[in-house]
């Protein structure tokens, strides 16, 4: 996580395979610091809270036997459950989970990213989540027509697709 005053995004530039790029910056002033500091808390307090709890049992199935003991033990503990008590409701909990993207999907209904007419560092904040879920799950976080997974999937792309040259999960 960074620390206050975020050093290192607010003086990166995008970057390549190669050196840093002149280019625009990550937020493109103050305000797209505000909205990233905003994006951030949003994923912090909303959004990592269903996509963390939901996806624990994918998780838990793609790692090797001894990290599943340990990821068992350390999460069974973290929320005093199972971790099939907690994923357990996951799809009765869906719902409110795709409402509580209703603010990002009114503005992606406008512009192609939150950033406008290009990304800035509160769309990779948050496709950061997608990835993540992507990577680990094959649980259908979106659905296909929502205007979230399509803004994703612009994401997936940018910088040549590198993102979506992660394999994800099967």
């Amino acid at each position: 996580m960074v620390k206050p005053g975020w050093p290192i995004p607010s003086r990166s530039r995008f970057i390549s395979t190669g050196p840093i790029l002149t280019g625009p910056s990550l937020f493109s002033g103050t305000g797209g610091e505000t909205l990233a500091r905003f994006i951030e808390k949003w994923v912090q307090t909303v959004i990592s809270g269903f996509v963390g709890r939901a996806l624990l049992l994918d998780i838990h199935a793609m790692l090797d036997g001894s990290d599943q003991v340990y990821f068992r033990t350390s999460r069974e503990k973290r929320f005093g459950q199972t971790l099939e008590e907690v994923v357990k409701g996951r799809e009765e909990r869906l719902a409110g989970f795709r409402a509580s993207l209703t603010p990002m999907r009114s503005l992606l209904a406008e512009q192609p990213f939150l950033g406008g007419q290009g990304p800035l560092f509160a769309d990779y904040i948050m496709a950061g989540v997608f990835q993540w879920a992507r990577i680990v799950s094959t649980y259908g976080l979106l659905a296909k027509d929502d205007p979230v997974a399509a803004w994703f999937e612009r994401c997936l792309d940018l910088h040549e697709g590198f993102a979506r040259r992660v394999p994800a999960a099967s």
